[in-house]
């Protein structure tokens, strides 16, 4: 029992249930710590499963199917779903069903441009910004990169190396930077995955000379880039940023070509962007 006269009022009025809204707010209780665990087990497993092409590209997703995958409940998958359609890895339909968002060319061509256009300005803003222990973080992040090359894991070298890019976007100190960034990566993380090597894409069987080739020259490039920025060139970071981006093109280029698909040239996008 309250002691304040004032507090007594307070209480009765809540049992008496003054206002509908004040009565729920008072009632409803925590998320508790296993609810908690059970959607966010099953959001990351869900979003490694999409990132890695486990759950296909426009797969319709079967909510009762992936909770007893996960040993769930149905609240949690939904919740999830709901996460990663936030993040525009999961499409919500009619009468609330989901889909895996598609992965097309004109989508790819988007991502492109503005990885184009993201690396430019995080370049210009690493430069007049970042400190010293800020360069170190993208050291230590740059060797988790070359670490996961070694394992030879497609998930492990996309996941390090959309990181990578994310904490560089990070550093910059701008908010809207950051959100685009983390939205670009985040899609751009499953073609990574394939220009690793992973699901079948290039060089997936970790011995093509295509692939070895692949990782030299990424790992090339984040340690270039990185030493331009510690010595404040921008012109230079600028110039290795341009081509990693271009690297990757390429790379998925090579994979839509060997796949039958229909080839486009973004070799103009860099160009007009200049």
């Amino acid at each position: 029992m309250y002691t304040s006269g004032i507090h007594d009022c307070t209480e009765w009025k809540i049992c008496e249930g003054v206002t509908k809204k004040t009565h729920l707010l008072v009632e409803r209780k925590p998320m508790s710590t296993r609810t908690r665990n059970a959607r966010e087990r099953a959001y990351e497993q869900l979003r490694q499963r999409i990132l890695t092409l486990e759950l296909a590209p426009s797969q319709r997703l079967d909510e009762n199917r992936i909770a007893e995958e996960l040993g769930v409940s149905r609240t949690p998958v939904r919740e999830a779903f709901h996460q990663l359609s936030a993040e525009g890895l999961v499409i919500i339909v009619s009468r609330g069903g989901y889909v895996v968002a598609d992965m097309n060319l004109h989508r790819f061509r988007e991502l492109i441009e503005a990885q184009h256009i993201l690396v430019r300005a995080v370049t210009h803003l690493l430069v007049a910004r970042a400190t010293d222990d800020d360069f170190d973080e993208l050291e230590a992040a740059v060797r988790a990169v070359d670490d996961a090359e070694q394992s030879r894991d497609p998930h492990a070298v996309a996941d390090s190396n959309s990181k990578l890019h994310i904490l560089e976007t990070r550093l910059t100190r701008n908010d809207y930077l950051l959100s685009m960034a983390e939205r670009v990566y985040t899609h751009l993380q499953r073609l990574a995955f394939l220009s690793f090597g992973g699901a079948g894409g290039i060089g997936g069987d970790g011995q093509d000379p295509s692939l070895l080739k692949h990782y030299e020259d990424v790992h090339e490039d984040h340690w270039d880039y990185l030493k331009a920025l510690r010595s404040r060139d921008v012109a230079t970071a600028e110039k290795v940023a341009v081509r990693h981006v271009e690297l990757f093109q390429s790379r998925m280029l090579q994979f839509l070509e060997m796949n039958s698909v229909q080839a486009l040239d973004f070799s103009e996008i860099g160009s007009r962007l200049n």
